[in-house]
């Protein structure tokens, strides 16, 4: 199968990505450029998964398959600025890059599918956004910004912050070294950080969440519509606790002072000297609030 050059790029690339080169064919696309560190790469991906990792170079390459036979319409734009580089799915002269692309889609039979493999070299952020499709970050060495309409997303060794939003499947973020907000329409959610501070938010599912410190003084929330709610922190915790549950009930680790009049299935106090609010709810599942170390 022969490989077509696409020449369009090659003057106007801005300094963010340099010496970049991309490929197509029938069944194939792939892009390959160096970004500054500080840099972002952007992902709109209409529909499919997405796998982030490590590059061992300092070139950014993307590699995208394409998944089922509507996806002979699709094709995919770099796009450039300030900030770095963003690959947008065209399907039907459609680019997933446009702020209406929303509206009048025909997907009757189907959404076009493609897998994403991505490597991202040291330093550069990832603002990744699919449709539909699980989404896997290893070894991210900056910011990571994850959007799916629908899928898991697992999120592994990462530095800086983590932000994550699917409409419907479970989280993982492990090993992040930084702050961590994670939201899920229904499923559960893992967090696992060495540096919080950390909000989780589930429609439907039990959340699990480690911080080894914590670093400023932003509020963190824990709420899920049904399930379990278990968040341990450093032993030198002070903050304002606000923890309920439709049904279950509430065990700390933590010494707390008692604001008001005492309900076990809804807790107001204040842990050491107070300061930031944490605030735990489930509609119905057991709230514990663990020491870390």
């Amino acid at each position: 199968m022969s490989l077509s050059r696409n020449l369009i790029l090659v003057a106007a690339l801005l300094p963010a990505a340099l010496a970049a080169q991309e490929r197509t064919t029938a069944d194939l696309f792939t892009w390959s450029g160096r970004l500054a560190a500080g840099s972002t790469l952007g992902i709109r991906h209409y529909n499919g998964a997405i796998d982030v990792r490590e590059s061992t170079t300092d070139r950014v390459e993307v590699r995208a398959e394409r998944r089922n036979s509507r996806s002979g319409e699709l094709s995919f734009q770099v796009q450039n600025d300030a900030n770095g580089v963003t690959i947008c799915g065209v399907f039907r002269g459609r680019n997933a890059c446009d702020s209406g692309r929303r509206g009048g889609w025909d997907w009757d039979e189907g959404p076009p599918s493609s897998r994403l493999t991505v490597l991202l070299p040291k330093g550069v952020r990832l603002a990744a956004n699919t449709g539909n499709g699980d989404v896997t970050v290893e070894k991210a060495s900056n910011d990571v910004e994850i959007r799916s309409g629908n899928g898991d997303v697992r999120v592994t060794l990462t530095a800086g912050e983590v932000d994550v939003t699917t409409g419907n499947g479970e989280l993982e973020i492990d090993g992040a070294t930084g702050p961590v907000r994670a939201t899920t329409g229904n499923g559960r959610v893992y967090v696992l950080t060495s540096s919080g501070p950390v909000t989780v938010r589930t429609g439907n599912g039990e959340i699990d969440v480690r911080m080894k410190t914590l670093t400023g003084s932003s509020d963190m929330q824990f709420i899920t519509g049904n399930g379990a709610v278990t968040v341990a922190l450093p032993s030198t915790f002070n903050g304002e606790i606000d923890a309920s549950t439709g049904h279950g009930e509430f065990q700390s680790d933590f010494e707390i002072k008692i604001i008001g009049r005492l309900n076990p299935r809804h807790i107001r106090g204040t842990i050491g000297q107070g300061g930031r609010t944490l605030k735990m709810v489930s509609g119905n599942g057991r709230l514990e609030l663990r020491k870390a170390n």
